[in-house]
């Protein structure tokens, strides 16, 4: 479970971390990582990838993009919530 939540942790760090936006934009004038970047099924699974290599768990890179995906898609729902009320206040 920790290692699903460092998943988790690593994937949004990646993709919305500010202190990374330098070598994240960098990186992304390459086709192939600004498309990993916009992808949480993927970067969840590099994160997964990642963590998984340390801790020896090799289903973890599965699991690890289905719930980065999961949280992903949550918080854009609420951020989408939240933008339609304020637009109505």
């Amino acid at each position: 479970m920790i290692e699903v939540l460092a998943c988790v942790g690593l994937h949004w760090i990646l993709k919305y971390g500010t202190i990374l936006n330098v070598p994240r934009d960098v990186l992304c004038r390459v086709h192939l990582f600004s498309e990993l970047f916009k992808c949480s099924l993927c970067l969840g699974f590099w994160s997964g990838v990642i963590i998984g290599f340390y801790s020896g768990n090799v289903l973890l890179p599965l699991v690890s993009a289905g719930v980065c995906w999961f949280t992903d898609n949550i918080n854009n729902t609420l951020q989408s919530i939240e933008i339609k009320l304020d637009k109505q206040d």
